[in-house]
């Protein structure tokens, strides 16, 4: 289970750290944008559609690395003052509603990009790029981020096997 819970837990640092260039991306995108349509009166017809697309994959592939870090937002007023086998009851809880949420969005968008590539759905824009591979990262990231908040889950529930046994005078397994 420790194997598992670690594959996660760097599969989803990997995933956040080859996503953050996309914000340098994403910039350059809009500082040509902006250099096109102000001091060229030549706007593009691509580069905010795609700009859309990559902050998209930024936002979903970024979820699950930033709920490994625990950066998401909390109460941390509460928080601190919980005992750390309560804040590891709230990373239980916390894990399960996150599981809740990411299961119908990965479904349901999963359905969505099966049938925008199945149809050859197109954008309305004058690039008409293909759809599913921007609709993809939601079901994508909605997996990485239901799959950290299981680790999340698990490290808590781990912990706070470890302190009653540790508790009770057993070894730690």
């Amino acid at each position: 289970m420790n194997t598992i819970i670690r594959f996660v837990d760097n599969m989803n640092r990997g995933i956040g750290m080859a996503a953050a260039p996309l914000t340098l991306v994403i910039t350059a995108l809009v500082l040509l944008e902006v250099i096109a349509r102000y001091l060229f009166n030549a706007p593009t017809t691509w580069a905010n559609e795609v700009n859309q697309y990559l902050l998209c994959a930024l936002v979903m592939f970024g979820g699950g690395y930033t709920l490994g870090r625990y950066g998401h937002t909390r109460v941390d007023i509460l928080h601190v003052r919980f005992s750390k086998k309560r804040q590891a009851l709230v990373e239980i809880f916390v894990g399960v509603c996150v599981l809740v949420i990411a299961g119908p969005i990965l479904w349901y968008g999963a359905m969505l990009t099966f049938e925008a590539f199945q149809s050859g759905q197109t954008s309305v824009s004058a690039a008409q790029l293909p759809l599913w591979p921007s609709m993809a990262t939601v079901p994508v990231g909605a997996l990485f981020l239901g799959l950290q908040g299981l680790s999340n889950a698990l490290h808590a529930l781990f912990f706070i096997l470890s302190s009653d046994s540790a508790q009770k005078g057993e070894a730690p397994s």
